[in-house]
């Protein structure tokens, strides 16, 4: 893989399909059982925290000048600490992609093909992904700049069409429980928001140079693919309903009709759906095995065989969907959140310390 290949544009559309998954669907139901009738309050409150964080990730990302990672810090620092950070960041990208291989498999069997075995929708999943992963972020990109404008209109569609199911009186009273939700639901969120912090382990793939405006523009688009869903959802079916709901946002597909004759458009779900997965899983996949940089292909197709199996077997686990979503609530959530917000601001430090370095041994070297 030649360093820059590709152009913000596509970056940016595998990021939208990618954390937009996480942020319009796995995490609402979550969010809406936390922070209930106020969840649209967390959404703004992390929101402005996030646009700040993502301030300072950029300023790692222009210190850095879109170079791999890890190999910078191996050069600055002592290995050991490339090796456990580039660690922390594998651990946590195979998260994000078992958390969405679960997800999906079970939405799937609940919402269309409950006759259908878990193992099978888990093993084709994981096959196409698989082979997108090992063709590389190009292959990646491309899909994701294919997939996105129809999952955009999508999107505007389903809003649109439920305008007239919403009252968005329901969002009232405000604060009815006081901050403590409030306050909770931000945790989720943010586990959410978070995700951007895999732009940098992307970055030495990017050609184009960008600026901080773009990237701020994106993190705005990210919050309103939260707020979209918890404000439709409230306004749709309430607070007390939209908090049973285990996927609100497909619940509003099912809303949707055209005329009288025209109705069950919830299929075209699927689309929205699976464009996200299939890009989460795959991107999440690659960047695995690009931290490390591994150029055989055979060791890299033998390393991708093993992360999808581990990623099947995740899926078809005995456990029960209530199971599942009380350890994301209790567990893996808030600690994947609190874990990468203090890894962020450690990278961040480190680069920055490490660009600072530089400038200090060469003026060394010029006073010499």
């Amino acid at each position: 893989m030649k360093q820059g290949s590709l152009t913000f544009f596509q970056v940016v559309c595998m990021l939208m399909l990618t954390i937009g998954l996480m942020n319009h669907v796995i995490v609402i139901p979550i969010l809406l059982d936390a922070a209930k009738r106020d969840s649209w309050i967390s959404v703004i409150l992390a929101g402005v925290i996030f646009l700040v964080w993502t301030c300072l990730l950029y300023s790692a990302i222009a210190k850095t000048r879109q170079q791999h990672l890890f190999l910078l810090l191996k050069k600055a620092y002592h290995p050991v600490v490339s090796h456990i950070l580039a660690g922390i960041a594998c651990v946590y990208l195979f998260m994000m992609c078992a958390i969405t291989m679960r997800d999906t498999v079970t939405w799937i069997h609940v919402a269309f093909s409950p006759k259908m075995p878990t193992f099978f929708i888990a093993l084709l999943l994981a096959g196409i992904c698989l082979c997108n992963a090992y063709f590389g972020i190009r292959s990646i990109a491309n899909t994701a700049v294919l997939f996105l404008p129809l999952v955009i209109f999508l999107g505007f569609f389903v809003m649109s069409s439920n305008y007239v199911h919403k009252s968005y009186m329901l969002l009232k009273p405000f604060l009815e429980f006081g901050m403590l939700p409030v306050w909770k639901g931000m945790v989720f969120v943010g586990a959410g928001y978070i995700e951007l912090i895999i732009l940098l382990f992307m970055q030495q793939h990017i050609r184009s140079k960008y600026s901080l405006l773009p990237l701020l523009i994106l993190a705005i688009v990210l919050i309103g693919l939260t707020f979209g869903p918890v404000t439709g959802a409230i306004a749709e079916f309430g607070s007390g309903e939209s908090e049973k709901l285990r996927y609100p946002a497909y619940e509003e597909w099912r809303l949707v009709n055209i005329g009288r004759y025209i109705e069950h458009m919830d299929f075209l779900s699927i689309y929205q759906w699976f464009s996200g997965t299939f890009i989460r899983m795959s991107l999440t996949i690659f960047l695995i095995v690009d931290i490390f940089r591994m150029e055989n292909k055979a060791k890299k197709l033998v390393v991708l065989v093993l992360l999808y199996s581990l990623l099947i077997v995740i899926a078809v686990l005995p456990f029960s969907d209530n199971t599942f979503l009380d350890m994301l609530t209790a567990y893996i959530l808030p600690i994947m959140f609190y874990t990468m917000l203090f890894y962020s601001f450690i990278i961040i430090v480190l680069v920055h310390w490490s660009s600072r370095r530089r400038g200090m041994i060469y003026e060394e070297s010029q006073r010499e």
